[in-house]
Formats: structure tokens, sequence, C-alpha cells
């Protein structure tokens, strides 16, 4: 086996209790050094992203104050790794060069916690036609495995510019690039958003503004990074 990264090669050996046991056995996809590369977020910092930079009369950052101002309220969101430069390269190989082949990274880990939400609706963030054509999936989705979701969120436009290559003024007044297909199927739901990464929560906050006018009865969202 090689790492997916690296394509160091990988030992590993399988024992007797792992052949005879009847579960799945799960290859390593990593080598060390690159897994060590990620680094997780802790639980502790604001009380919507979880940032560590809470301000101090406040349990929220101040992105997340600017959204509970402008909306009311806030989401309560999970992101499981910092976007690091180890992150950052990822995401370029995996989500614009396309290699499809690297949502095996972080399939299992991030299903695993999308799966352990109290959700009546595990909804992904949708990319529009024009990336499904030229990408040819979308690396939410991709990254999620033995998940129940649900596609019910649609993109306004065929195309749009990338949230990556916007200032952070620019994110935060993008207009509206989401449409809700079937708002009756969400009223009194508990809905959980997944999405790749959380920058300043633009994207997250218009999905969850339809949710929340089509009569939602909660709304939180998870992240591979943030």
């Amino acid at each position: 086996m090689e790492c997916l990264l690296c394509n160091k090669r990988i030992s590993f050996q399988l024992s007797l209790k792992d052949i005879f046991s009847f579960r799945e056995i799960i290859m390593p996809v990593l080598c060390a050094k690159c897994k060590e590369s990620f680094v997780r977020w802790d639980d502790h910092g604001c009380a919507g992203c979880g940032r560590n930079n809470t301000g101090k009369n406040s349990s929220l950052c101040a992105d997340c104050q600017t959204w509970k101002k402008l909306y009311g309220w806030y989401l309560h969101h999970r992101g499981l790794y910092r976007y690091n430069e180890a992150m950052k390269e990822y995401m370029q190989r995996y989500k614009f060069n396309g290699d499809y082949r690297l949502r095996e990274v972080f399939q299992r880990e991030l299903s695993k916690v999308v799966n352990e939400q109290k959700a009546d609706l595990i909804v992904p963030i949708p990319v529009t036609s024009t990336t499904m054509q030229t990408r040819g999936f979308n690396q939410v989705v991709g990254l999620l495995r033995e998940v129940p979701y649900q596609s019910i969120l649609g993109t306004r436009a065929s195309s749009k510019v990338a949230q990556s290559s916007k200032t952070k003024e620019e994110r935060l007044t993008t207009k509206q690039p989401f449409i809700l297909k079937s708002p009756e199927e969400v009223i009194n739901k508990r809905i959980l958003l997944v999405d790749d990464v959380y920058t300043t929560g633009r994207t997250l906050y218009h999905a969850a503004v339809l949710f929340k006018q089509a009569g939602c009865k909660e709304i939180g969202s998870v992240s591979l990074a943030r």
C-alpha cells in the first residue's frame, strides 16, 4: 500500500484477530508523517464556530457575533480540522485538481461525525452544474460514506466565483446562491448541513436561512475543515 498523499510505502500487517473478527478491515491510506500534518480542533472556543478568538465579554467570535446581529441566531458548527497548509494543499488536490481518490483520506472520519449528529435530514452543500461538468463530482458528497443525505438544496446559477478567491468582505456580501427544492419536507425537522471548508460561514448561513424560513425545528452544521 502507498500513502495517497506522498506515495510513500505504508507497512500494514493483519493480525489473526482482524482476520477472524468478521468486521470490515480498515486499511490505512496515509503514512504517519502525512497524517500528523493535519491538526484537529478541540472542543473549546467560540460557541458558534469553535474558533479560539472569542472576546472577553462574549462566548462568540467576531464573525458569529456579526451573524447573530444580522439574523438573531447563530449556527452551532463543528469543524474537524484546522485549515492549515496541509489541509490547504489537500483541498487543492482533491477539490480543485479533481483527484477523486483523495476522498478516502477523510471519508470515514467525517462520515462518522455526521452520522453521530441528531438530525432528521442531512444536507450537503451543492455545487453548480458547471462545476459538476468540469470536476465530475461534488467534493462534499465525495466525503460522505454510508450517510443518508438528502439533495434538497440546489444552486440558483449554473456557475459561480469560488468563495476561496474572494476577500472576506466579498464573501460576506455574496447574494443568496441557493434554492430549497422541497420546503415542505423540512418543516419541524432537525437539519444538519455539511460542507468541506468553513471560512466566514457565509455559504452555510445562506443555506441555513432557507431552512429557517421554511420552518425547520433546528439547524446545525459540520465541515471537514475551518
